[in-house]
């Protein structure tokens, strides 16, 4: 189990840096639980969207794999939103702690 997870991402359109910050964390849940419930609950959170809620991390175990995911998703958003804006897209630095 990873209990915390980064995506981060630099990268350039019509030459202006911005970056994209994604971190999960996986927190204890507090209270009485159901029978069978996972004891972990997976939190993201992204820089420039505040709180993510596109997916389900209810089951998650491990953030790092979850913050990849969930910032390859974002990435490919943008990089197509991009493209159909007639923007360049360059990636200057992709990192996955």
């Amino acid at each position: 189990m990873i209990p915390k997870g980064t995506y981060n991402l630099l990268y350039t359109s019509e030459k202006e840096t911005f970056g994209l910050s994604v971190i999960v964390e996986l927190k204890q849940i507090e209270g009485l639980m159901k029978k069978g419930q996972n004891v972990w609950e997976g939190f993201v959170t992204v820089n420039y969207d505040g709180e993510y809620t596109g997916e389900d991390l209810s089951h998650c175990v491990d953030a790092r794999l979850a913050a990849e995911r969930i910032g390859l998703k974002l990435k490919k958003e943008i990089k197509d939103k991009c493209k159909a804006e007639g923007k360049s897209f360059r990636i200057k630095k992709e990192e996955i702690k």
